[in-house]
């Protein structure tokens, strides 16, 4: 699902970290509707342990087109019921998907769209009819709507984002998986 309206992103930690890492987040400001770009606080604090484990990530402070989101008390409850749903497995730490979960709650709450590209917090999406974008739905809007992002500059933004070892789906093509997808027309 891919949302071409004006409602504001609300971003998790893997989109914001690997486009800071290959030092192309002026796409995600570019592309951002109404500017702006909100980061949950759990999501914010998964950005902070990057950066102390040694990642070139900026402070979110530090730009001025994203904001820190507080999560309300109806926030939060519904981070937590999300949460319940998302699968777990015997072990994982008691934070696991709780970024992605706040990014689904603010979306839910605020009337945002989630940028997630985790795929058990996309069907908790789908069940709950929220708009969602990708990194590499970004990506294709970036070729669609941006002067600078030709085919060319398409491929070279995918190949540096897969350098900073983001998952993505593989393509030898990422302007042809946007027709595969019919993202493209």
């Amino acid at each position: 699902m891919t949302a071409v309206d004006d409602a504001p992103w609300v971003m998790d930690t893997s989109t914001f970290t690997h486009f800071c890492r290959a030092k192309r987040e002026d796409v995600l400001q570019r592309l951002a509707p109404q500017g702006l770009i909100l980061i949950p606080d759990s999501v914010d604090a998964e950005i902070r342990v990057g950066r102390d484990l040694g990642y070139d990530v900026p402070d979110i402070d530090s730009l001025p087109w994203v904001k820190r989101g507080i999560l309300t008390d109806n926030e939060q409850t519904l981070q937590l019921l999300i949460k319940v749903d998302m699968p777990s497995k015997p072990g994982d730490p008691p934070t696991k998907n709780l970024g992605e979960c706040a990014v689904l709650a603010c979306a839910m709450e605020r009337g945002m769209t989630a940028v997630i590209d985790d795929s058990d917090a996309r069907v908790q999406a789908r069940v709950r009819g929220l708009r969602f974008e990708t990194t590499m739905h970004i990506i294709i809007e970036a070729y669609k709507r941006l002067d600078d992002i030709d085919t060319e500059a398409a491929e070279q933004l995918y190949e540096a984002l897969l350098a900073t070892d983001m998952r993505l789906p593989h393509t030898d093509s990422v302007v042809a998986w946007g027709y595969t997808m019919e993202l493209l027309p």
